[in-house]
């Protein structure tokens, strides 16, 4: 999929949706705001009423609104026990299903954790279980981006490195780029030229197209040695968003930018604003 610019959009509804739980009241709200997408969140379940999913895709359709989402946290691909790596499994393919039915194309969720185990020992099992999830769903004829997530702790999988590999061996398979964990993870990457240096990266591996069909999450963020630690809103914390939206312009980078600051909107706003003065 590709897309003619970047779109900004919130990570579940709006805190100013008079109807929280709502997620149809959430798209309207998205809209009124002058926003341009919003991410289901599943984070604690996969709980979605068939016609409130119907009824999400109606309205995001006629409002212009794309959805995305993302997947529950307790997915663990890299479990002790084998069936609470099938649980992890169902939970992907049951996010892609009512994901599909709400007509969003990209998933994103935290594939694993490495439970002290190698990290090569680790991929495989995570692009194992990938490939059987992207089968089960070709049967199913639900075609969705699968985001595995940058993650933001060093006792998670998802380093930008694995989820380069990963999209090389698992073909629905793309990054979600979380910038704000990337830059907790590692320490570095929050000036424009690192910022440039990661796009240019996966560019590189991954072929143009990938910079014209990204998703993005962008939040403040605070950290410590072993990674992130919360998010926060941007002007609370050192993440150099400016410098990141700067580099995403100047390669000419288009898709979704999600904001899971905890102000949600508002700093989605301030991303989208900031975005369109340069």
């Amino acid at each position: 999929m590709r897309f003619e610019k970047l779109l900004f959009g919130t990570a579940g509804v709006p805190n100013c949706t008079v109807k929280k739980n709502n997620p149809i009241e959430g798209v309207k709200t998205v809209h009124s705001l002058g926003l341009d997408c919003m991410q289901l969140e599943f984070a604690h379940g996969v709980r979605m009423k068939e016609e409130v999913s119907s009824g999400l895709r109606k309205a995001s359709y006629e409002l212009g609104i794309p959805l995305t989402s993302h997947g529950p946290y307790y997915i663990n691909l890299n479990a002790r026990e084998q069936d609470k790596i099938d649980s992890s499994v169902e939970r992907i393919i049951q996010t892609a299903k009512i994901s599909d039915l709400c007509g969003a194309e990209s998933m994103t969720f935290h594939a694993a954790f490495y439970m002290k185990d190698s990290p090569f020992d680790v991929f495989d099992l995570v692009e194992k279980s990938l490939n059987v999830i992207e089968e089960r769903l070709g049967r199913l004829d639900i075609q969705i981006e699968l985001r595995p997530e940058l993650t933001g702790k060093t006792s998670q999988f998802g380093s930008l490195e694995e989820l380069i590999q990963l999209a090389k061996l698992v073909n629905s398979c793309s990054p979600c780029m979380d910038f704000s964990h990337l830059y907790a993870r590692t320490g570095i990457h929050n000036n424009y030229n690192g910022f440039c240096d990661v796009l240019g990266t996966l560019k590189n591996e991954l072929g143009p197209n990938t910079l014209q069909n990204m998703h993005i999450h962008i939040s403040g963020i605070s950290s410590n040695s072993k990674g992130d630690l919360k998010h926060l809103n941007l002007n609370d914390s050192d993440f150099n968003w400016k410098e990141l939206l700067k580099a995403l312009k100047d390669n000419n980078c288009t898709g979704y930018v999600i904001c899971n600051s905890p102000n949600l909107e508002k700093d989605a706003k301030m991303l989208k604003d900031y975005y369109l003065s340069m």
